[in-house]
């Protein structure tokens, strides 16, 4: 009820016509608008007079005086350095103080950001930029120059779009072609009487895809375009074609850096791409025709004649595979087996021998009867400075393998043979390794704080790997 009362009093104020709207009250709603207009009255004349009391109520109405004769202002009108002020409406006059320090109040002046673009129309009024978009008053290239204009006029690609007619598919075309045709006009090497060339409509369509070539690279392309009056299609595939040429370095196989040359580059490597006789032979028939260096065509050329050759494997019935090996199927490690474990002496270590593995191949040389065998390029394998291997017969045999398991299921997998791989080169002594120690002409593995107190080992030892299971047809792990 409070909040209805005040909204009538609010409403005795309105003019005669809208007064006249609350009439229509009930005489309840009379009775309560009365009491409220009469308090309403008794606060405006103390804010109007600003004499009212020290504790009583009374509202306060932006734009009037308050308890000192001091009127409120409004935000936004002028009069006071606290306003809104908006572009073109003026202000007070004075740039408002930040603390003791005044704020610069230098202005550039109007057009000042436009006036950085030569190119843009932005002198002119939008609604005549608009008028023109609407009638085509001009060609493509001028008109696509009051598109930039009008976006920092405030206008966006729907509103260009619904005041003149022209699809915002096509305002992006112009805006690029038309970049693309700046670009041509300022380069000095590029003949400008073949600018008129694009002047006609639809020439857009030959420049827009240009965007994707370096702004030194346009102008040959165009003067191509212009020279051999291609469509919209051919124009797009010498752009792409040449775009092509740079990216793979089509000078390296004989084309020169010409459109032209870029073009039968093209034909060159389609005719490479396909196996269908009747379409190598039509692309490089295309490649001849528009080929302007000697060297493509003597390119071109041979490449038909080579595809013409009868070929070997046609007449002999007879097939021979070709296979190409992985790294990981190359990847092995050639170490010598010296012995076995069992009779085993230091002696064998020392004298083990060493080969080189060299070429793609890892072709090696050896001497004599030595054992080899080619143990996987693990890292602890290539690691190994002087790799050496011992044979046994079987681990379950060996106490130090044994020590390594818990359960009577381990010890009987170890039942088989094996093979011991050791290092001869020893940089450092580590206790949680274990070591080859010869014992009155015996080898014995010990660990390496036992090692510490008998005196220098001859290897350390890398492993014990074992072969491969019988289920495990591929691959082999230790």
């Amino acid at each position: 009820m409070m909040s209805w009362s005040k909204t009538a009093c609010l409403h005795t104020h309105l003019p005669s016509s809208r007064h006249r709207a609350f009439t229509s009250l009930s005489r309840s709603e009379h009775t309560t608008a009365d009491c409220g207009r009469r308090l309403f009255r008794t606060n405006a004349n103390a804010y109007g007079n600003g004499a009212s009391d020290a504790g009583s109520s009374r509202v306060i109405m932006p734009g009037s005086q308050g308890a000192n004769n001091q009127r409120q202002q409004q935000p936004g009108r002028s009069g006071s350095s606290s306003g809104l002020i908006l572009p073109g409406k003026g202000g007070s006059g004075k740039m408002p103080q930040l603390g003791n320090t005044p704020v610069n109040n230098f202005r550039p002046p109007p057009g000042f950001m436009d006036s950085l673009d030569a190119k843009q129309p932005v002198a002119e009024d939008p609604q005549k930029l608009l008028a023109k978009l609407k009638t085509g008053a001009g060609y493509w290239h001028e008109l696509a120059r009051a598109l930039p204009a009008l976006q920092r006029a405030g206008f966006d690609w729907l509103n260009i779009e619904a005041e003149t007619g022209l699809e915002r598919a096509l305002q992006s075309i112009w805006t690029i072609a038309g970049q693309v045709y700046d670009s041509l006009k300022e380069q000095a090497n590029f003949p400008q009487e073949k600018l008129k060339y694009f002047n006609p409509e639809d020439s857009e369509y030959k420049l827009y895809p240009m965007r994707i070539l370096a702004v030194t690279a346009r102008g040959p392309v165009a003067e191509y375009i212009a020279d051999h009056d291609l469509n919209t299609t051919d124009s797009e595939v010498v752009i792409k074609a040449f775009k092509e040429h740079e990216r793979r370095n089509g000078v390296k196989q004989g084309f020169a850096y010409t459109p032209a040359d870029a073009l039968a580059f093209k034909y060159y490597r389609d005719a490479g791409e396909t196996r269908r006789k009747h379409e190598i032979r039509d692309f490089i028939d295309r490649g001849l025709a528009v080929a302007e260096t000697e060297r493509a065509k003597a390119t071109l050329r041979a490449f038909i004649e080579e595809e013409a050759a009868p070929s070997a494997a046609a007449a002999d019935p007879a097939q021979l595979a070709i296979l190409r090996l992985t790294h990981e199927e190359m990847a092995f490690r050639a170490v010598a087996v010296v012995g076995n474990w069992a009779t085993a002496s230091a002696a064998a270590i020392q004298q083990a021998p060493s080969v080189k593995q060299q070429g793609s191949f890892s072709i090696f040389e050896t001497q004599g009867q030595q054992q080899w065998v080619m143990m996987p390029a693990w890292s602890a394998v290539m690691a190994a400075a002087q790799p050496v291997a011992f044979s046994i017969d079987d681990c379950s045999k060996l106490d130090v393998l044994l020590q390594q398991t818990k359960k009577k299921e381990d010890k009987q997998r170890l039942q088989g043979e094996g093979l011991l791989l050791l290092d001869r080169a020893i940089p450092e002594v580590q206790e949680s390794e274990y070591y080859v120690v010869d014992e009155g002409g015996s080898l014995r593995l010990k660990t390496g704080s036992e090692v510490a107190e008998t005196g220098s080992p001859l290897a350390r030892v890398l492993f014990c790997s074992r072969p491969p299971r019988a289920e495990m047809a591929e691959t082999a792990y230790p």
